[in-house]
């Protein structure tokens, strides 16, 4: 049997494949309801929502009833949903997908808890982003799919996203083991200082408001400032992605082992906000493709950086009894975030020029390095205990 590790990798792996496929539809089915701007916004925000309400009960409940009954809930309620959605006849089905999506993806701090289960505590920098990596992959490989079944018409992304999803729910049920010892459950929970979380919350808070420009402002400036169209700009959110589970696949582990955690996260907040400033000069007209892929590059390795660093260090200083729910917190933060960055990205866009955009979420990300610099003596370094 392949090793409790490798399964979990391969349950997020194919799950954010059904993720993938349907995230980039949600404009273009939201429009076939003439909805508009607000009503796509409401539908982004509508999944980050049920993140931030879901994500610490969920790891609650896992460290009470364990991780597997958890994540096999939360793998049928993501196929319900994208059934759901691809058969949505009006906008509101639609969002009521959206919901459901949400609440059972909040599941996937639960498998970061599995991670902490069966990972000792100086490699979980490593599985911690090779599950970042799974991320990684799943959007490359998801929008691919989601474009060639949208061929078979518009009901397809969703069908075979929840076809995709129901199998491995079908392949977890049969194979993932309990990762929590049974010996472990109920034991009284030792008090936890918060505050040494801080430094790592409020890292992964600014760095995914920053990231977020990606979303919301890049996409329009590559088509109007480069006349790159669609299909040629979604090569650069390949390239993010591919650079992305490199660095979360094969080299954060490495690091977190001979330099720690918080160095880690500062250092990720300085490259992340070094590549978002280059980014208005890099979408400047003439400027070169070089100089762009280049932004990108630190943008995605900055990012990468950060992620699974801040997760490792939170498992690694929760008690083990509330490794879910310390997580879940993290993702709850990661969740405001995503619903924060977006907004405030349009806003500052609309009222000043994109280029002051990019430029605050530069300082954004340049905080995230910040605070995780002058919380390093209370963050400390990896211990192989735990």
């Amino acid at each position: 049997m392949p090793s409790p590790s490798l399964l979990i990798f391969l349950t997020v792996f194919i799950d954010l494949i059904g993720f993938g496929i349907v995230l980039p539809l949600l404009p273009s089915y939201a429009a076939a309801f003439q909805v508009g701007d607000t009503g796509v916004g409401l539908l982004v925000a509508s999944f980050s929502l049920m993140q931030f309400l879901l994500a610490p009960w969920w790891g609650r409940l896992s460290d009470r009833v364990g991780r597997r009954p958890v994540l096999l809930v939360g793998l049928a309620g993501s196929a319900i949903s994208y059934l759901v959605f691809g058969l949505a006849g009006s906008f509101w089905l639609l969002l009521v997908s959206r919901l459901v999506a949400g609440a059972m993806g909040a599941t996937v701090n639960v498998a970061q808890a599995y991670l902490a289960d069966v990972t000792p505590a100086d490699r979980r920098a490593g599985a911690m982003g090779r599950l970042g990596a799974a991320f990684g992959l799943g959007f490359v490989v998801g929008p691919a799919i989601g474009g060639l079944s949208s061929h078979w018409g518009s009901a397809a992304p969703g069908l075979v996203a929840s076809a995709l999803t129901g199998l491995n729910l079908v392949l977890a049920w049969r194979w993932l083991p309990e990762s929590r010892r049974a010996a472990a459950t109920g034991v009284a929970t030792a008090p936890v200082h918060w505050s040494r979380f801080l430094g790592a919350f409020s890292a992964t808070a600014c760095s995914t408001v920053a990231f977020t420009v990606l979303y919301v402002i890049f996409p329009l400036q590559v088509e109007r400032s480069l006349g790159l169209d669609r299909h040629d700009s979604a090569y650069l959110f390949v390239l993010i992605g591919v650079v992305s589970a490199a660095v979360q696949g094969g080299l954060i582990g490495r690091l977190v082992r001979r330099h720690g955690e918080p160095l880690l996260i500062a250092v990720g907040g300085v490259v992340l906000a070094l590549g978002l400033a280059l980014l208005p000069r890099a979408l400047t007209p003439g400027a070169g493709l070089p100089l762009l892929c280049g932004a990108l590059v630190l943008v995605a390795a900055g990012s990468a950086t950060i992620g699974p660093s801040a997760a490792a260090f939170v498992s690694r200083v929760a008690p083990a009894e509330e490794q879910g729910r310390a997580l879940g917190l993290l993702q709850s933060v990661s969740a405001v975030a995503r619903i924060i960055g977006p907004i405030a990205a349009g806003g500052i866009a609309s009222a000043i020029s994109p280029r002051a955009a990019f430029y605050a979420a530069s300082a954004a990300a340049g905080c995230a390095g910040l605070s995780a610099f002058l919380a390093r003596a209370g963050m400390g370094r990896p211990s192989v205990a735990g």
